[in-house]
This record gives structure tokens, C-alpha cells and sequence, in this order.
């Protein structure tokens, strides 16, 4: 018979019980929509720290001593914050072996209802003559530096190059949106220091919020270490010569969010494990009663010409098209529900989420598809195998 018939056959057999196709495919969809979104969560995770520790552009954060919770929290989802010490710090870090560069930046946080968003934001200020943060996006994307009252936006800030916005009483010019990196810099507004301390002292008499900054505060110093050493040894110098400060690493953010996702996603693949295990057993169980059902049928088709390999083929035909379907239909409802509730999970995990690359979202789709199918054609394999070494004229007997 030709492959055409297969297919054929094989399609009305799944319609003549549409239930017992329907929870077969719903539960290889469950399966499949589980694995699928858990990895995809985990990959846009990634994708996230990778492009915003290359936006972040330092090996270390220096804060002062008590600030790692709010500091860290800012870095990876963008919650405002704002925490204060000394610039002589800046200067004693600089001063350490091996760090290569150096920079301070002040955070603010900025009142609610500001006109470029819904909430407070971040406000960052950073130091011109020392930024390797800010000042690279801006030679490669504006071609010169920032002026004084001009900011440059994270991509989820309500506001377009060209537009205004206002912080404590001061108006500035967007002169330029960041790409998104899904980490805190997204929903950060950056200007230089010089505007953030001018901002300040207006805020006392032109808004009804005033800052209590004054010039010669920063709340964190961004490190580079130099070549030949370790990010490591630095951070170790650094505890030990300047007291009353902490340092992160990036690798201490890494580790944090990987330490938000692990209970979430310990959680998340035990039940696909169950729920594979689930579809392993439905699939045999179903394609057993299939072959007990269908006696006569196996029969006569085996009398009308129907070879051994025929049964067979039909058989696991049968199960690959219900988990085709059923994989594919859980890739898109997974994908689809973590598109809609993405804000929801990120938010309450409290990490970091930018959507990885086309590549990845195809290979994905293949895997997790052809591990769906992978596991029909197990699963049926035994009750295929049987249901081909019937004898035509016994199986007619047995079905009637």
C-alpha cells in the first residue's frame, strides 16, 4: 500500500475516537508546553546577563557596606534605590593594585508620576572623564558627549529621543534610548553627575520633592581590572583597603539570579518529568486497548494484503501524529503563555528577561517537537510490535 493510505487510515482511526486522541494530545501537550517554556525562561535569563553584563561593561561594583540587597536588586530588574558614601572612595579604589579603570556613579530614585513613567525610576548619574559605560554607546550612537541638562533613557522608559522629561523640577532632553539588555538599565534614566548635583540643589526650590544630595556623594564605583589578574584577588584588595564598602562581582549577579530560578525551576522540571513519564504510560496503555479493539480490523486488513510492516507502520503512525500535534500545541500555548504573563514571572522572580535569538527559539521548537515524537514512537512501539505478529484469521476470530 502506498504511504498516501498510511496516512490516510491513520487520520481516520484518530477521528473515529476523539476523546481518547484528545487526551492523548493533551497530555503530550502539557508535557511538551512544560519543557518548552522552563528552557526558554532559562535561556532568555541567560541572554539577559550576557548582553547586560556586556553593557554593564565592569568586572566590579563597589557599594558601601549594607547596600548588597537594594544595589543588586537595581542592577538585575531595575527596582530604584538610592544609598550614599564618599567620593574619597572612588579615590582609595582607584588607588588599588590592578584596577585598571574606575568610575563612580550616584543613584536616585525618582518621584512617582515623573512625565516619561508610570512609577519611580532609577535615576543614574555617571562621571564623564572617567565612564566606560555610558560614554561608548554614546561615541558609537550620539558622537559626542552628554550636555547638561540632555539624558540618555533605558529602552522601557516612557519617552522618545527628541522628547522631554522632568525629574525634581528640572526639564531634560532625551538625546538618546539604550537597546534593551532586559536587566535594570532598561527602566534606568543616566545622566552626568554635574546635571544629577544641579538637579539636586533645584529640587529645593522648584519641586515638591527635594533631594538631600550634595556634591562630592556617590553610591557605587565601577571597577575594570587590569589584564593578567583576577576579578577575584581585586575584589580582595579592594574589602581590605577601603572599609565600610562591599564588592560585587559579576559573577555574584549570575549566581543570584541562577539562585532566584533554581527552586522555581527545580519545582518546574519534576513535574514534566512526571507528566513525560505520564504520556509514556497513557500512549502504551491507549495503543494497547487500540490493538485489543481493533482485532477484527488488523485482520482484515492483514487478509486484503496488508503486510506485517503495514500493521506496524499504522500503528506507530498513528501514535507520531498524536504527538506531533500534541507537542506542537504545547510549544505554542508555552510560548504564548509566557509572552502574556512574562512581567508576572519575572517580577516575582525577581530576574532579569530578554527574548534569546530567533536560532535559539528554532532549535527549541525542534528539540522539545522531536522529543514529543520521540516518546510516541516509544511509547507505542510494543503494542505496534504486537499488534503486526497478529494472524489475520485469528485476529478476525478474536475481534468478532
Amino acid at each position: 500500500m502506498r504511504r498516501l493510505g498510511l496516512l490516510y487510515l491513520a487520520a481516520q482511526n484518530l477521528r473515529r475516537k476523539p476523546f481518547r486522541s484528545f487526551v492523548t494530545i493533551a497530555i503530550v501537550g502539557l508535557a511538551a508546553g512544560t519543557l518548552f517554556s522552563a528552557t526558554l525562561l532559562i535561556g532568555s535569563v541567560h541572554q539577559s546577563l550576557e548582553v547586560g553584563m556586556e553593557r554593564l561593561g565592569a568586572d566590579l561594583l563597589v557599594m558601601p557596606e549594607g547596600s548588597a540587597e537594594s544595589g543588586e536588586t537595581a542592577l538585575i530588574t531595575g527596582t530604584p534605590t538610592s544609598f550614599y558614601m564618599d567620593e574619597s572612595v572612588f579615590e582609595q579604589v582607584k588607588a588599588i593594585e590592578d584596577v585598571e579603570q574606575a568610575s563612580p556613579q550616584i543613584f536616585i530614585e525618582s518621584m512617582i508620576s515623573s512625565q516619561c513613567c508610570t512609577g519611580h525610576v532609577q535615576i543614574i548619574g555617571y562621571d564623564p572623564e572617567t565612564d566606560f559605560v555610558v560614554g561608548p554607546w554614546l561615541e558609537d550612537n550620539l558622537n559626542r558627549p552628554l550636555e547638561n541638562r540632555e539624558v540618555v533613557i533605558g529602552s522601557l522608559i516612557l519617552a522618545n529621543k527628541g522628547e522631554s522629561v522632568h525629574f525634581f523640577g528640572t526639564d531634560f532632553d532625551v538625546a538618546g534610548v539604550l537597546d534593551s539588555t532586559g536587566m535594570g538599565a532598561d527602566e534606568s534614566v543616566f545622566m552626568s553627575m554635574d546635571a544629577a548635583y544641579e538637579m539636586a540643589l533645584n529640587s529645593q526650590e522648584k519641586a515638591e520633592t527635594f533631594l538631600e544630595i550634595q556634591p562630592g556623594q556617590i553610591s557605587s564605583v565601577l571597577v575594570k581590572v587590569a589584564p593578567g589578574t583576577t576579578v577575584e584577588q581585586v575584589a580582595q584588595r579592594i574589602k581590605a583597603g577601603v572599609p565600610g564598602t562591599m564588592v560585587m562581582t559579576a559573577n555574584d549577579l549570575s549566581q543570584s539570579v541562577t539562585d532566584r530560578l533554581s527552586g522555581f525551576l527545580r519545582g518546574f522540571f519534576v513535574l514534566d518529568a512526571i507528566v513525560w513519564v505520564m504520556s509514556l504510560l497513557t500512549i502504551a496503555a491507549i495503543f494497547s486497548m487500540i490493538v485489543n479493539e481493533r482485532q477484527r480490523e488488523i485482520g482484515l486488513l492483514r487478509a486484503m494484503g496488508g503486510s506485517r510492516r503495514f500493521v506496524f507502520r499504522l500503528m506507530l503512525t498513528e501514535a507520531l501524529m498524536m504527538t506531533a500535534v500534541g507537542g506542537l500545541a504545547g510549544i505554542l500555548v508555552g510560548g504564548a503563555g509566557l509572552f502574556i504573563f512574562k512581567a508576572v514571572i519575572t517580577a516575582s522572580l525577581g530576574v532579569p528577561y530578554l527574548w534569546p535569538p530567533l536560532w535559539y527559539f528554532g532549535m527549541l521548537m525542534a528539540g522539545t517537537l522531536a522529543l514529543a515524537v520521540v516518546t510516541g514512537a516509544i511509547a507505542s512501539l510494543y503494542p505496534a510490535v504486537s499488534s503486526s505478529r497478529l494472524e489475520p484469521y485469528a485476529a478476525i476470530r478474536q475481534g468478532e
